[in-house]
């Protein structure tokens, strides 16, 4: 374990609920006086929300906390045990990834008096907790201390912020923005200054910054860039360009400074790079990296050029390498990449692909409106705004194109076959395939943690691998085809425990043979 101590925390009173709340398997962190150090409290099914384009409670066509908070019901239908936010700070663009103010909250979020921190409170009386994206590797050129270090600098003057960030009286390489002798250092455009993690300041400053927001009762962070901390230009490819060893001294100062108040705090960072690069960030002592191959992994499974559980196993061996605790974080679609029911209108594939990134090793994340085939609509020329649609909860809401700048009719019809209303009465929609995946995932907790054993399934589309956990061992099957198939198990089975499949029908066993339905996952003991 990374560390083993025992620290006094008190939690806040929890709101009276009338709902009947069922508390997760790994246990009710809320209802807890005393905090200890327990891995096992890290591990949850997470729902990532754009607040801008989740739920308007106020009709401004804008998403809130309170549109979040009146929708804590649908998301504990769901299932889901954990939100991860968009940026909540102040800032000047529409996405929030140039922040202004990392002590504060965009105003348009806290509508008619309600504020962040009485979301997380609400939240946490259905046992959902909430993570924030955390803007670590620049800020705003608005804000005001780069205001400060930019006007100094050019003046020539002494200011406290000037080495905050990266200038440079010359234009080069590495400090292309800028005029009149103050360029600076800008790795992902003009208006987004990256700040100079060589300079101790800076770094106790984040530190503080995440303390403030673990005060509030978030449950962690989403690392936004965590591999840009320091960034390696010599190589004159500033994306792929590295220096680990000092990015990973930063982030372990992190983690180490925060985890010393707040023991079970979790932080999942992206590392949006390749595979081999990403395993080694695990080294940080970052608890979770988002894992980019996986979506790729789960679709050449189900047309079998690709083996699920061989990607698993071999990732999962990977992680562990760099850090004991290592925790996987899968993910189908997000903010920056293709929604997949845009491209794909097979249901029974979308299911698929659901169940085999929720019931993946470790955590795994569902971005806002997969659960209901949320698509991405708009002109190709805008590129990831139409990644970020509005949820269709009405036409209402979904009418103010403008704000989302897609250049697209958006209408509940457009954006989603089958609003959230209507696939909640459906039991063969989407939602509830997700629904039944997440209870799985709940109820099993050795898929969750355990240690993956990859299983010869004989079959190019049918996935096959245990995960074992504490001295239990369950198997998961996933047939990708749209046929029933024979499974002759070369290891001795057990009981079939749970399973789900897209026409409902069950898994059959005789001995250690198993007939496994079309389009279906399975869970089996073994004894």
């Amino acid at each position: 374990m990374k560390y083993k101590f025992l620290f006094a925390t008190l939690f806040a009173s929890l709101l009276v609920t009338s709902c009947d709340i069922v508390s997760p398997s790994q246990g009710n962190t809320s209802s807890q006086t005393i905090e200890e150090y327990d891995h096992e409290l890290k591990y949850r099914t997470y729902y990532q929300i754009l607040v801008y384009s989740f739920a308007d409670s106020n009709g401004d066509g804008i998403g809130d906390f309170k549109g979040i908070a009146d929708k804590a019901p649908y998301l504990k239908e769901l299932g889901v045990e954990g939100l991860y936010l968009s940026p909540i700070h102040p800032a000047n663009a529409y996405h929030g990834y140039d922040v202004t103010d990392y002590y504060g909250v965009r105003s348009i979020y806290e509508v008619d008096g309600y504020t962040f921190e009485q979301l997380v409170e609400d939240m946490k009386a259905f046992d959902i907790v909430i993570l924030i994206d955390l803007v670590v590797n620049h800020s705003s050129v608005n804000h005001l201390w780069f205001y400060e270090a930019q006007d100094a600098y050019s003046r020539d003057e002494e200011n406290k912020y000037i080495t905050w960030y990266n200038f440079s009286k010359t234009q080069d390489t590495k400090h292309p923005w800028g005029s009149t002798s103050r360029y600076y250092e800008g790795i992902f455009s003009s208006s987004m200054p990256d700040f100079n993690f060589d300079n101790p300041e800076v770094r106790e400053e984040f530190i503080k910054i995440g303390k403030f927001w673990m005060e509030k009762g978030i449950a962690g962070f989403r690392l936004d860039a965590a591999m840009h901390i320091f960034t390696d230009y010599s190589g004159g490819d500033k994306w792929n360009g590295d220096i680990l060893s000092k990015n990973a001294e930063f982030w372990t100062e992190f983690q180490s400074a925060i985890a010393e108040d707040y023991p079970n705090f979790y932080m999942v960072g992206e590392v949006w790079t390749a595979q081999p690069k990403l395993e080694s960030y695990y080294s940080t002592n970052i608890d979770s990296l988002f894992n980019f191959d996986h979506v790729t992994r789960a679709q050449g499974q189900l047309f079998g050029t690709a083996s699920l559980a061989v990607g698993f196993d071999t990732h999962q061996r990977n992680i562990r390498l760099r850090q004991e605790d290592a925790i996987e974080a899968n993910f189908l679609s997000n903010h920056d990449k293709p929604r997949l029911s845009t491209s794909l209108s097979n249901q029974s594939i979308l299911k698929m692909l659901g169940t085999m990134t929720i019931l993946a090793p470790g955590n795994s994340f569902i971005y806002y409106g997969e659960e209901v085939g949320l698509r991405a609509v708009g002109s190709s020329s805008i590129a990831d705004r139409v990644y970020r649609t509005p949820m269709p909860w009405s036409d209402a809401y979904l009418t103010d194109s403008a704000r989302y700048g897609n250049g697209a009719n958006l209408t509940s019809t457009t954006v989603s076959s089958l609003s959230p209303q209507a696939q909640l009465a459906d039991p063969t929609s989407l939602f509830i395939y997700y629904q039944q995946a997440i209870r799985m995932k709940r109820e099993h907790f050795e898929l969750r943690a355990g240690t993956v054993g990859v299983v010869n399934s004989f079959s190019p589309v049918v996935s096959v691998h245990t995960m074992t956990y504490e001295g239990v061992t369950k198997m998961v099957i996933h047939n990708g085809s749209s046929s029933s198939y024979t499974f002759n198990s070369p290891i001795n089975i057990g009981d079939i425990i749970d399973g789900i499949s897209v026409s409902w029908a069950t898994a059959t066993r005789n001995g250690n043979t198993l007939n496994v339905p079309p389009y279906s996952s399975t869970i089996v003991a073994i004894p």
